[in-house]
């Protein structure tokens, strides 16, 4: 199959007015696991501005690779990708126009569609021995509430650790109010509240837990915080 992608790859380099007058262009990339980082099978598919769609592959489960051509340029596509084993998830992008053939890489990962995948929020939302979120967390948390959004059936627990060991009633109070803040967040976006369970530590993140020595200035430890799938 990859061949035959190459094939109209050179097709278009050697008749650059023909692809010009097309105005064809390909996006290719890989697909990776999220959670263990491993190259996995999609279908990547790409819908014009009326909802039609111009083209899907599904990538590779050794390599990651997927490629789909016909594409216009200077046009707008959204991109969904979709697996029975994956979250479905839906991005756009536009694409330049360059007036002759053209191929751009776009990389994609993908969250498993299972009861008990846990998710680690890479950029905490949260200020250091704060409760409220901070600011710019939104953007953070779009891609939880968008998450939730594509696949109504499933249901969340936001899994919140402290920022620093103390009395266990204190810690369990203040990250129970960390993992409501979040929640209350994802309920102002439409998210029914019934899908998400709010749960707080009184102890710290054994997994994840603050250095043992000191740490770059400026640079802080902040409690973890997780999402993991209850019910898919």
């Amino acid at each position: 199959m990859r061949t035959i992608y190459s094939m109209i790859a050179g097709l278009c380099i050697i008749s650059s007015s023909l692809c010009a007058q097309e105005a064809i262009m390909s996006v290719t990339g890989t697909v990776i696991d999220q959670t263990n980082r491993n190259f996995t099978s999609v279908m990547v598919s790409f819908y014009d501005e009326n909802n039609k769609k111009a083209g899907s592959s599904k990538s590779n489960s050794t390599t990651g690779y997927y490629f789909v051509t016909g594409l216009k340029q200077g046009k707008k596509y959204r991109i969904q990708l979709e697996s029975p084993d994956y979250f479905k998830d839906e991005m756009e992008i536009s694409l330049p126009k360059t007036n002759k053939y053209a191929e751009i890489s776009r990389d994609f990962s993908v969250k498993p569609l299972a009861k008990g995948t846990k998710i680690l929020l890479d950029v905490p939302p949260f200020e250091l021995k704060k409760s409220k979120l901070r600011v710019g967390a939104e953007d953070y948390l779009a891609d939880i509430q968008k998450m939730m959004t594509l696949n109504p059936g499933v249901s969340i627990e936001i899994q919140s650790y402290p920022d620093m060991a103390s009395e266990p009633e204190s810690m369990q109070k203040f990250t129970d109010e960390r993992a409501n803040a979040i929640k209350a967040f994802l309920v102002e976006k439409g998210v029914k509240d019934t899908r998400i369970f709010p749960k707080g530590s009184n102890a710290i993140d054994s997994v994840n837990p603050p250095p043992m020595h000191k740490t770059a200035k400026g640079k802080r430890y902040i409690g973890t915080t997780y999402i993991i799938i209850v019910k898919a």
